[in-house]
C-alpha cells in the first residue's frame, strides 16, 4: 500500500531491532568487540560516553548487566531530578552515571583525557563515544552475513549513518556486487564519508562494495524532527503495523520515500534497509506516544 502516495513496493526491512537479546540493533554488534576483549583481558568494567538520550550507552548498561560487567557512563550535562527514560534503564540495570560538564565532555577524543579516566576508573576498557572504532566496525561485518543469509538476492542495501562505523562494516562485509547508500541522521556532517574510508584499511576485505553518503534527509540535525519526518513516520507506522524511530531509521526510510517520489531512484527496483534499532528512544518525542 503507498505511503502518502508512493509506493514502497519492492522495499524490504532488515529488522535487526528483532536480533533478540538485551540490546537489539545494530548497537550490540558495534559492543561485542568490548565484551569479548573485557573477558579476554581479565577486566569487568567498561566504561564509554552519551548523552542523556544515547542509544550506546543503553545498550552498554543492557548487555553488561545480562553479561556480568560493571558499566560506568560518562554523561554530556548536569543531572537533572527525572533522569532521561534511558538513563533511568541504565541505571537500573546498574551503570555508575558520571555526569561532566559540556566543556569537558568535548575533551572525549582527546588521549590525554582518556588516560585520566582509564586511571580514574581502573581497570577498565574504554569504549569510543558510539562504539565508534575499528573493532566496532568489526563487529559490523556480521551485519554483512545476516543479509547473506536472510536477503540473498538483496544487492542494493541502505543504512542509516551516525558515526559511519556500520557502514564501514557492511562495506567490507559485502562485496563489488553490492551497492550502499548511507542516509546521514546528521546535518553537515561531511567527513563521514573519511571516517568511513579511515576504517577500511583496517577491516579484513578483498573487493568492498561500492558506497556512497546521502546528507540531505537529517531533517534538521541529528535527533531533530520536521514535519515532514512526523507526517511520513506516523503514516508509515498506521499503514504496516510496527514501529520506526525518528533518530536513524525514520529518515532512511523517508530518504527512500522521497527519492523514489522524485523519480531519482526507480520503485520497482529492489531495496533492502536496515532497521538499526533504538525503538526505546521513541520515550523522548511526545507525538510517538
Amino acid at each position: 500500500m503507498p505511503v502518502l502516495g508512493v509506493s514502497l513496493g519492492h522495499v524490504s526491512l532488515l529488522r535487526l531491532d528483532q536480533t533478540g537479546g538485551p540490546a537489539p540493533g545494530n548497537k550490540s554488534f558495534k559492543l561485542g568487540h568490548y565484551f569479548f576483549e573485557a573477558k579476554r583481558l581479565g577486566i569487568a568494567r567498561l566504561v564509554s560516553f552519551g548523552g542523556v538520550w544515547s542509544n550506546h550507552l543503553h545498550a552498554l548498561a543492557a548487555t553488561g548487566y545480562q553479561l556480568g560487567f560493571e558499566t560506568v557512563g560518562i554523561i554530556r550535562g548536569e543531572p537533572t531530578e527525572e533522569p532521561s527514560a534511558m538513563l533511568a534503564d541504565a541505571r537500573r540495570w546498574g551503570m555508575r552515571l558520571v555526569y561532566v560538564s559540556r566543556q569537558e565532555y568535548r575533551q572525549r577524543h582527546d588521549i590525554v583525557y582518556q588516560q585520566q579516566l582509564k586511571e580514574r576508573f581502573a581497570p577498565c576498557l574504554l569504549i569510543p563515544e558510539g562504539g565508534a572504532s575499528i573493532g566496532g566496525a568489526r563487529g559490523c561485518m556480521a551485519v554483512a552475513d545476516i543479509i547473506r543469509q536472510r536477503a540473498p538476492l538483496a544487492r542494493h542495501i541502505v543504512v542509516p549513518v551516525g558515526t559511519g562505523t556500520t557502514m564501514a562494516g557492511l562495506v567490507a562485509g559485502l562485496d563489488e556486487s553490492f551497492k550502499i547508500d548511507g542516509i546521514s541522521a546528521l546535518k553537515g556532517a561531511h567527513d563521514l564519508a573519511q571516517r568511513v574510508q579511515d576504517l577500511l584499511p583496517h577491516l579484513p576485505h578483498d573487493n568492498p562494495a561500492s558506497w556512497q553518503i546521502l546528507h540531505d534527509y537529517h531533517c534538521g540535525g541529528f535527533a531533530r524532527v520536521n514535519r515532514s519526518l512526523r507526517e511520513f513516520m506516523l503514516t508509515f507506522e498506521a499503514i504496516h503495523g510496527f514501529e520506526l524511530e525518528p533518530v536513524y531509521t525514520g529518515k532512511m526510510l523517508l530518504a527512500i520515500h522521497q527519492l523514489r517520489a522524485c523519480g531519482a531512484w526507480d520503485k520497482d527496483a529492489p531495496v533492502l534497509a536496515i532497521h538499526t534499532g533504538g525503538l526505546q528512544g521513541r520515550r523522548g518525542y511526545s507525538w510517538l506516544s
